[in-house]
């Protein structure tokens, strides 16, 4: 019974902290919400991360403060995970770093915070610390406020075509495939130019996207000059989020400040507006690293592995400090590592992996063989349909780490090569009999290097 009893009670405690803190006793929301935030109770952690922020009560600390955010963002709290975004958007009190700010912003949109999901458009249309993705872009700021939306679109140049019709593509060239067509007068909205074309966003008359491509500039009239100034279109930084009392965290109150402007300098680091150059500023993809098939080392004090890429994931196990663990897989912000001692995989924050070099002769994960057919296709998943990755010749050394079916998931020793192999293709390894209905599909001829 006593047990049955704690959870209330410790909801209680929160919710003194809570009233202190509403009261601006600083001092006694710190001490009621201490031991909570050690007891692993996310909305304390989140406390505890504004207190120090902000130096309420307590010294201020970015570090502390960054330290609570992170145990409690990891819990799924997305006020903490905003707040973390934030300090590593702005490299307020730490070290400034857009690949965890992109990471954070993004947990923190799927929970539905409006002003993560306009500052993760902006940093994916930019290519800051994420891939850029102009249409993933504009599927994250149809999760913004529409005022932010059309604030941005505004800021966004105006061109006209001027043909009877203009083919969108895919890419800036004539080979590329057609995604969409603009007809003679229509509007749209430029983000960025290539040589002779520009990346254009098309709109219907209710705002909904038709089609994101790129169009030959001599089709467009009103194009900027090639020496226009780039549109600075800034990050929202709120203050904090101090809804206590909730068990999630309240959407952002409206921002005091403009948030997009045309021309002239950026904002200063320490004011409220964050830059984030616009169109025309030379944008190069960036991603976070291409890690696959690799041992990597953990990169802090404990690292929760999960069972899908999600803070919101049962936690499988967790890998401490330095511990090397091998990537078999990625997704956006995550990757997937092999169970250290154990069979299966799980997931982890891929900004929490550091670089690793094995000295020569360190054991590899998984088992030895080696390809014994010629020309042999590594696919990106155990089927005759998946993507072909590339080729590995007859004698050539991988790592079976996973087998499905009458598949082999492989690596190659000494690169990032990773994918799948037909099992009867290594030396050694024999397929599981095929089914009736299997051998019913299996029409097409398979030679040495139709795997």
């Amino acid at each position: 019974m006593m047990m049955s009893c704690l959870p209330a009670v410790a909801a209680d405690d929160y919710a003194e902290g809570a009233r202190a803190f509403e009261r601006r006793d600083y001092a006694a929301a710190h001490t009621i919400w201490a031991p909570l935030a050690k007891a692993n109770n996310p909305r304390a952690q989140y406390g505890l991360g504004l207190l120090h922020a902000n130096g309420w009560g307590t010294d201020r600390d970015a570090l502390r403060a960054q330290h609570w955010y992170t145990m409690a963002a990891e819990r799924g709290h997305p006020g903490a995970q905003y707040n973390l975004a934030v300090m590593r958007d702005t490299g307020n009190g730490i070290p400034r770093d857009s690949a965890q700010a992109g990471f954070w912003y993004t947990e923190a949109a799927r929970q539905g915070l409006p002003s993560a999901a306009y500052n993760l458009a902006l940093m994916t249309l930019a290519g800051d610390g994420l891939r850029r993705e102009p249409a993933k872009a504009v599927a994250w700021l149809d999760r913004a406020r529409p005022m932010d939306r059309a604030r941005l679109i505004t800021a966004l140049p105006e061109v006209e075509v001027a043909v009877r019709a203009a083919n969108i593509r895919a890419k800036p060239a004539r080979d590329a495939e057609i995604v969409g067509n603009a007809r003679r007068g229509e509007r749209l909205r430029v983000f960025a130019r290539q040589g002779e074309w520009r990346e254009i966003w098309q709109m219907n008359a209710e705002g909904a996207t038709r089609a994101i491509g790129w169009i030959a500039a001599r089709l467009l009239d009103g194009l900027p000059a090639a020496d226009a100034a780039a549109v600075r279109l800034d990050r929202f930084e709120y203050g904090p989020l101090t809804d206590l009392k909730a068990r999630r965290a309240r959407r952002p109150a409206p921002p005091t400040v403009a948030t997009t402007t045309a021309g002239g300098d950026a904002a200063p680091a320490s004011g409220r507006l964050l830059r984030n150059s616009g169109w025309l500023a030379g944008f190069d993809a960036f991603d976070v690293g291409e890690t696959r098939g690799r041992a990597v080392r953990v990169a802090t004090e404990r690292l929760n592995v999960r069972a899908a890429p999600s803070t919101n994931a049962a936690v499988l196990l967790q890998v401490g400090h330095d511990d090397i663990v091998q990537v078999v897989g990625r997704r956006s912000g995550w990757r997937r590592i092999l169970l250290p001692g154990q069979a299966g995989s799980g997931w982890v924050a891929a900004f929490l992996l550091g670089d690793y070099q094995p000295p020569p002769g360190e054991h590899l994960p998984g088992r030895a063989a080696r390809i014994g057919a010629r020309d042999v296709n590594l696919r990106g998943g155990p089927s005759m349909g998946a993507r072909v990755l590339g080729q590995l010749t007859r004698g050539e050394s991988v790592r079976i780490i996973d087998s499905h079916r009458g598949w082999r998931e492989v690596t190659v020793p000494g690169t990032s090569r990773h994918g799948w192999v037909a099992a009867f293709l290594i030396a050694g390894e024999t397929p599981p009999p095929m089914t009736t209905a299997e051998n019913a599909r299996s029409d097409d001829p398979v030679g040495e290097s139709g795997g």
